[in-house]
């Protein structure tokens, strides 16, 4: 089955709140529970509370809000943080700024038991750095897509996609956590922008 043949929104786990949860294996996208797997199921709360974090991140930058956390999902403990920076870079988004720190703090990490949250969706350069750490869960706010229908220049290809068509990798992605928190944070550099 192929990624575009599937629509995955299940209900989250510990909330009536809809959520994308897609693990993605090669050519096929499953929705199953995945348990130790990939990973012990973390709560929305926990989620949102990583969440809630890139979300004060992204002040350090309004006119561009993307902030990240990398958490050891073993501890719950935030072990790197970042934000956008591309006016140094253009290359430097919050998760790879996060990616750098995590790298300069503990640079014998081991991914697959570390979670990125983000206020946006990862473009597919930051997404393919993600997959390339070995960091094996992703969390977001905003989708690439509100991103784009509300002006934000963005490359068409949702993070679930790069994981699909990168075999070699697991890499389970969650969208929509404290979604409209994160677009108004968007909306608001938006208007900025326009001023």
């Amino acid at each position: 089955m192929r990624y575009r043949d599937l629509a995955a929104l299940q209900v989250g786990l510990y909330s009536p709140i809809p959520i994308l949860y897609l693990g993605i294996t090669g050519d096929r996208v499953a929705t199953e529970h995945h348990g130790d797997e990939l990973g012990e199921i973390m709560s929305e709360s926990q989620h949102e509370r990583f969440i809630r974090r890139a979300i004060e991140l992204a002040a350090n930058v309004p006119d561009f809000p993307f902030g990240a956390v990398i958490v050891d999902r073993d501890s719950n403990e935030i072990i790197a943080e970042g934000w956008n920076k591309s006016s140094v870079n253009p290359t430097w988004h919050g998760e790879i700024d996060a990616i750098n720190r995590l790298a300069e703090l503990r640079p014998k990490f081991e991914g697959s038991r570390l979670a990125l949250y983000s206020t946006a969706e990862p473009c597919p350069m930051c997404q393919g750095a993600i997959l390339w750490s070995g960091i094996g869960l992703i969390v977001f706010g905003t989708s690439i897509r509100f991103l784009q229908n509300h002006g934000w220049r963005q490359i068409d290809i949702p993070a679930e996609e790069v994981v699909q068509r990168s075999p070699d990798w697991r890499c389970t992605v969650i969208g929509g956590i404290l979604e409209q928190e994160c677009n108004a944070l968007f909306l608001a550099a938006s208007r900025n922008h326009a001023s």
